[in-house]
């Protein structure tokens, strides 16, 4: 039977709702957009430098490297919502945790890789599946919706975090993130995420229902062996292991190099918070284009207009009209790879064995995203400044919309 986009968000929605949730809170999410509002609170705090915060970000970034093919596989097994649900919980405890550091680096390293370990279970890989067994026809548009969770984490995340920070200590902003995932989003997560691969089909509702239904095995598509043989599978893993290392790095860095323009912890904060902005309606609106257009002319577009924002960085505006734009361009930037991984992975690879392949091509996003933050702690630390980063941001980001922009016509799966 033929479905309809319309078909698809009708019986899809609860799913898609609860999925963005699951983004929204996971480490792709509240871990990652609040991540720079701790870096000064800390280094005041134990005297650490930017260069050894930074790193901790890259061991959160392995972490979900690590676990990435290893959830993939389960699910494509098992499912995905007990993964999620538990994953979603440990994170929350994780969090807690964190309010027992005493100045040991190696220990702030330890907690980081600890929490992306068991956390591993929150990120897009688990998420995304769902929705591109669920969505077909308007695949792309319900894949921005769901990833646009995270950009929510990026608007109202930093500005929760720091009215936190500021009112209790860094401590206190660890706890709020704790208890909002465990009081908001793991109900959220219970009641409205359905794992159609396990349950059966009620069925008076049988004709009506989208592709989420059909067991893993009859779901048509490439294996993870013939996508590693597949040229698109390196291009996707290699252009977006220098888009993600590049956007992460300014990422996490955003927060003390606005701080360094001069602007206050608040003002920063205000500003980073035009990421989540740019994330949430650009994922929707990247989610749009991508059912109407070719990801790959998409792709080159958005990674140039980019690289033009990193330029505008390197200009003094003091938080002015030109720092803002700039920060949007970063935050298309963190919707479009994203977005298009998890499109690019269903379209060319098919859902055969989409959580293995999406896993690993996630494994290769994320390495990159790890070596980034490290790479931009190191450069502010030897330069004592973010000129020299945000130039080489733009070369980068150049270079990765030439290898993505360079994909083919995706392949045609009969599912």
């Amino acid at each position: 039977m033929t479905h309809t986009t319309m078909d698809e968000f009708k019986h899809g929605w609860p799913t898609l709702l609860a999925s963005s949730v699951g983004i929204a809170s996971g480490l792709s999410g509240l871990a990652f957009y609040t991540f720079g509002v701790f870096i000064v609170p800390l280094e005041e705090a134990f005297g650490w430098t930017r260069g050894d915060l930074s790193i901790a970000s890259s061991f959160l970034i392995i972490g979900t490297a690590i676990t990435a093919p290893i959830i993939g596989t389960i699910i494509d097994k098992y499912g995905a919502r007990r993964v999620g649900l538990w994953s979603t919980f440990a994170l929350s405890l994780g969090y807690f945790a964190l309010t027992q550091l005493q100045g040991n680096i190696m220990a702030f390293y330890a907690a980081w890789l600890v929490i992306a370990l068991v956390g591993g279970g929150t990120t897009p890989v688990v998420w995304t599946r769902a929705i591109n067994i669920w969505f077909d026809r308007g695949r792309g548009l319900a894949l921005g919706l769901t990833l646009g969770g995270s950009g929510l984490s990026g608007i109202f995340g930093p500005i929760f975090c720091t009215a936190l920070i500021a009112a209790y200590g860094w401590q206190g902003g660890y706890v709020g993130l704790g208890l909002l995932i465990m009081l908001v989003a793991l109900p959220v997560l219970y009641l409205m995420f359905k794992d159609h691969d396990r349950n059966p089909i009620e069925p008076s509702d049988q004709a009506s229902q989208v592709e989420q239904r059909k067991p893993a095995s009859s779901l048509a598509g490439l294996t993870l062996h013939e996508s590693l043989r597949s040229p698109p599978f390196w291009i996707i893993a290699g252009g977006f292991f220098v888009v993600s290392g590049t956007v992460a790095g300014l990422i996490i860095n955003i927060v003390p190099m606005l701080i360094d323009r001069g602007l206050t912890a608040q003002g920063a904060a205000g500003i980073a918070g035009t990421l989540g902005i740019a994330v949430v309606f650009g994922r929707i609106g990247i989610g749009f284009l991508l059912d109407r257009f070719r990801a790959a002319l998409i792709a080159r577009i958005l990674l140039a207009l980019t690289a033009a924002g990193c330029f505008l960085l390197t200009l003094e505006d003091s938080g002015g009209l030109l720092t803002r734009v700039a920060v949007l361009s970063l935050g298309f930037a963190a919707a479009a790879e994203v977005d298009l991984v998890a499109y690019l992975t269903s379209r060319y690879f098919g859902m055969k064995s989409y959580g293995k392949i999406y896993g690993w091509q996630t494994s290769a996003f994320y390495l990159g995203a790890a070596v980034g933050p490290i790479l931009v702690g190191v450069a502010y630390d030897a330069f004592n400044g973010y000129d020299q980063v945000l130039y080489t941001a733009c070369g980068l980001l150049l270079l990765g919309a030439l290898v993505v922009g360079s994909l083919g016509k995706p392949p045609k799966f009969d599912e």
